[in-house]
């Protein structure tokens, strides 16, 4: 709906346990190396090599020292590489290893020293043979577990292009596992943020969707703040014309591994768009060892709504072992809906609709160094109606009634995306290189309902109509290609050095129409804005590991776009057809700048100032454009961000301990402005944004788990804002000062069955859907409201059966509010309580 609002004072009111052994194998030295190879920063290993191997038995080896270098990484495939690097034999059964990741070793050690260091913490120890051979087996209980801590997990990310640990990265990653997310009922990206404190879904209801981090957001979005990626694979749009801002892909759970969201510029790796952080989902790989899957069905009950009900597949199959694999997922969601409509398009849960894809992925190894893994997705979402409720805004109430809105005329909208990558990785043994193609189509379409402002100005032109809608058709095409190259692990230095080109294509068509009380239509108002953009980018960083515990990190990347536009309009509204061009081109560049410091081999300090950018843009001026307030071009706006954190494993490593404190500062800010009936972007005002996040998981007992997230921001304009009609000192709209969740989750055993209960608490506090004394961005106070999910399930083994309450209290929480037409004011509430649950079959 960009286009609309750029050409028509008529508002948008939505925008745009491990087992013994039952065989043995012997596995030869000579094993054919079979996956990818995985880099890991240098403070993995110097954590490791400062630790004691206090599980594992007596090494005995004739063996002689030798330099090794393999990094953190699931068992089976670090276990292969040591035996190709020292001619080790290892008997083993394969079981044993499921579900574990060993520690880094690089150094000089005799083989049974580095197997040792391997396997640290893992439950698991070696017992010599014989000569440079061993048998990996489990090291024995303790003799009472009951009371015993557990040690927390290790978990792996690729937030800077390294597969490293999380407590190891300099920044601030919060990692979101695709199975709990699915035990949990979660179905769509509102569900998968809702409990990430500082995270924020602007959700119209319908067809758009801004998403912001730390509190970088005007509100009023040009172009995203936060960068979408599946795998390696940008998704959206950088440019301002395409809906980019507002349309960020709201991935279903289709076979996802977890999903990642760095917090903070990233615009050395991310680029353009990002400077507010990076949401990535991560899928699951082939797997050519086995045969696999897993089919689910669900179904869903909500409180004054609907019903609904989710089927999905995946189906791992080997192609050929060690070589290639298929992997085939596909899912169905069928939404209720919750909202009803009143008025001329009277109707129950009017907001209901499905969502349905699929992705397939293919997994090559034809030699030991090389690794190509294609993938394509495809995902179609329908709904016949926003969810959307009607406020007043003066006093914030309800004016139709709980979940109830007045239409005119029916609002249906549609997203369908489809992806394609490929990504190819070389090991050249000092460096890996990865080449990256991909290529995006998405088409969303919507029907919005203006009637309340359309027909009074019918009505004072002495034109009947029965209702007026504003239709939007918005599509992007997005050709992308990357190369990367990435040293190994080093002691010393460490660097990465890559080149991105990015080609978009994008069109934001649409237009009003009435329709007549005869029953015919009337056009009103039909709009185009066609655009490309064009990016040329190098980018790298180097690591200097100064001491065994300090490393320094510094980052660049320089960017050249170049954009073309032209808007297109014709109808009554605009008395006439006209077409202005625009273009644009402009060079950027981002930094960045680390330090982390090791206190101990499980605690490190880190400080990191890094850079973020949004490209600008050209306007489409027409002739009545005032030039004193409106440019031909507009330009990058830009932050730069100084975080100091620390993460620790404490207590055993049950604790773990995330927290930082950041300062940013928000310059030349990109923001829509008018000029005459039109709508165009300008630059005016700066923002600071100062914030502290607090991340907490506590692991006391056996079975039991306990987590804490925080985050308080103070987001405030520093200088006017004129396109937003904002003052200095006014808090930046949508996020909360400050939000807060709580969890527990409980593992037990019902008959000799694993099972689980958990609940969690998440807190959202006050929030301004607009500025205090704006007439473009009015104020609409959000008060604060608390949301509780319970979640539990059992495990038979052969299936699993898992039950959730969503907003067990059925809060109303409000999480998004803004101008509707005639001046009413539209919001979206929290999704009314829902009861579900979900049958899982694997095989």
């Amino acid at each position: 709906m960009g286009g609309l609002a750029r050409h028509t004072s008529i508002d948008n009111p939505s925008g745009l346990n491990p087992r013994l052994p039952t065989q043995e194998i012997s596995v030869q030295a000579t094993s054919p190396h079979l996956l990818r190879p995985l880099t890991l920063a240098l403070a993995l290993a110097l954590a490791s090599l400062g630790s004691a191997a206090q599980n594992a038995a007596p090494a005995v080896s004739a063996a002689q020292p030798q330099p090794l270098n393999i990094p953190a990484q699931a068992a089976p495939q670090a276990l292969l590489q040591l035996m190709e690097q020292t001619k080790l034999q290892l008997i083993y059964s394969p079981d044993l290893l499921r579900g574990i990741t060993t520690k880094a070793v690089k150094g000089s050690f005799t083989p049974m020293e580095a197997l040792a260091r391997m396997l640290e913490g893992t439950g698991l120890q070696a017992v010599g043979t014989g000569v440079n051979a061993a048998t990996i087996r489990p090291t024995l209980p303790a003799p009472d577990r009951s009371d015993r801590v557990e040690a927390l997990d290790t978990v792996m990310i690729s937030a800077t292009r390294r597969r490293e640990p999380v407590r190891e990265i300099p920044l601030q990653v919060s990692v979101l596992q695709g199975e709990a997310l699915e035990r949990s009922g979660a179905r769509s990206l509102a569900d998968y943020i809702s409990g990430q404190p500082g995270v924020n879904l602007s959700d119209t209801g319908g067809l758009t969707k801004s998403l912001s981090i730390r509190g970088v957001t005007t509100g009023q979005q040009t172009v995203a703040t936060v960068g979408v990626y599946v795998d390696d694979v940008a998704t959206g749009s950088s440019g301002p014309y395409s809906a980019g801002a507002g349309t960020p892909l709201n991935m279903g759970l289709l076979d996802l591994h977890h999903i990642e969201i760095l917090r903070g510029p990233q615009g050395t790796l991310y680029g353009a768009g990002a400077m507010g952080g990076v949401l990535k989902y991560v899928t699951n790989e082939p797997d050519s060892s086995a045969f696999g899957g897993k089919v689910t069905l669900g179904a869903s009950a909500t409180q004054n709504g609907g019903t609904g009900w989710t089927a999905s597949a995946v189906v791992n199959a080997p192609l050929k072992e060690d070589v290639a694999a298929l992997r085939v997922a596909a899912f169905h969601d069928q939404f209720g809906g919750y909202i009803d409509a009143v008025g001329v398009a009277a109707g129950p849960d009017v907001n209901r609709g499905k969502t349905e894809g699929a992705r397939v992925s293919l997994l090559l190894t034809p030699t030991s160094r090389l690794t190509v893994r294609l993938s394509a997705m495809t995902q179609k979402a329908n709904r016949e109606g926003q969810g959307l409720v009607d406020l007043s805004p003066s006093t914030g109430q309800l004016i139709e009634g709980d979940l109830k809105r007045r239409i005119y005329a029916s609002e249906p909208f549609s997203n369908n995306t489809s992806l394609y990558g490929i990504d190819a990785e070389y090991d050249f043994g000092p460096a890996r290189l990865n080449a990256i193609t991909s290529a995006q189509d998405t088409s969303i379409q919507a029907l919005i309902d203006i009637s309340p402002a359309g027909l009074a100005l019918l009505a004072g032109m002495g034109v009947p109509a029965k209702s007026v809608g504003a239709d939007s058709h918005v599509t992007q095409h997005r050709v992308s290609q990357e190369f990367r190259l990435t040293s190994r692990a080093s002691r010393s230095i460490e660097w990465l050095a890559g080149l991105y080109l990015t080609r978009e294509r994008a069109s934001t068509d649409g237009g009003i129409a009435a329709t007549l009380k005869s029953g015919s239509p009337m056009v009103l108002l039909k709009t185009s804005l066609p655009s490309t953009y064009k990016e040329v980018a190098g980018y790298g960083d180097i690591t200097w590991h100064a001491t065994p515990a300090l490393a320094l990190t510094a980052g660049l990347r320089l960017a050249r776009n170049s954009q073309n536009y032209h808007d297109m309009s014709s109808g009554l509204l605009v008395g006439g057809t006209s077409d202005t061009p625009g273009s644009s081109s402009e060079t950027s560049t981002t930094y960045l700048a680390t330090a982390k410091y090791a206190l101990s081999p499980l605690s490190n300090v880190y400080f990191r100032a890094a850079s973020g950018y949004r490209p600008g843009g050209p306007n489409g001026l027409k002739p009545t454009a005032d030039l004193s307030i409106v440019k031909p071009a507009f330009g990058s706006d830009s932050l730069w961000s100084y975080e100091l954190g620390y993460k620790a494993d404490l207590l055993d490593r049950s604790l773990s301990l995330e927290t930082s404190i950041y300062d940013i500062e928000w310059s030349n800010i990109q923001q829509p402005i008018r000029s005459g009936s039109f709508s165009y972007f300008t630059n005016g005002g700066n923002a600071r944004v100062r914030g502290a996040e607090l991340g907490l998981k506590w692991t006391p007992i056996k079975d039991w788990q306990f987590t804490t997230s925080a985050a308080a921001i103070d987001a405030r304009l520093t200088n006017d804002a004129p396109g937003l009609k904002a003052t200095a000192g006014s808090r930046l709209p949508v996020t909360a000062p400050f939000s807060l969740t709580v969890g527990a989750l409980h593992h037990f055993n019902v008959a000799g069955q694993a099972a689980y209960a958990g609940a969690t608490a998440a807190y959202m506090g006050k929030r301004d859907a607009g500025y205090v004394g704006s007439t473009a961005a009015p104020s609409f106070k959000l008060p604060a409201y608390t949301q509780i999910d319970l979640q539990a399930g059992i495990d038979f083994r052969r299936f699993s059966l898992a039950g959730y309450v969503r907003n067990l209290g059925d809060s109303r929480g409000l999480t998004y509010a803004g101008l509707a037409s005639a001046g009413l004011q539209a919001g979206n509430v929290l999704q009314p309580r829902t009861i579900g649950m979900t049958l899982s079959v694997p095989f």
